[in-house]
């Protein structure tokens, strides 16, 4: 379970406490062959506010666990430079844009990212998708 420690950290609201901090306590153990893959571009701002507020506690959390998130350059992407070279990889437009993959199936996207209250929302989206509870 997330502690309250990481929580401050993060700059959690009252909200995501509940909706990131409690709510994770139910997650499963990790798949290893599910990620939260995170198509970014340097020089996209989003990306950049993305990489300050959320990227550096991410891996501090229950989300984490079960969902890794795995950081990949647009261009990358595009190019099928990826560890999802055997898979048929869904098209990105504009980013960031976060994919959940299960082996090579994509199970939800996320395109954009505003703010921290929006991401965190959208994780316990997706990890419910894995875990339905």
């Amino acid at each position: 379970m997330i502690n309250a420690k990481v929580c401050r950290i993060a700059g959690l609201r009252p909200l995501w406490l509940i909706s990131a901090c409690l709510a994770t306590a139910a997650w499963a153990t990790p798949d290893s062959d599910v990620n939260l893959v995170y198509i970014y571009s340097p020089t996209c701002g989003a990306c950049q506010q993305f990489d300050r507020e959320v990227a550096p506690i991410y891996p501090k959390t229950p989300g984490a666990q079960r969902l890794p998130l795995r950081k990949i350059r647009l261009e990358d992407w595009r190019r099928g430079q990826t560890p999802f070279t055997n898979c048929s990889l869904p098209t990105v437009f504009g980013t960031p844009t976060f994919i959940q993959m299960r082996g090579c199936e994509e199970i939800d996207r996320v395109t954009g990212y505003s703010d921290q209250e929006l991401f965190w929302l959208s994780l316990g989206r997706m990890v419910n998708r894995v875990d339905p509870k």
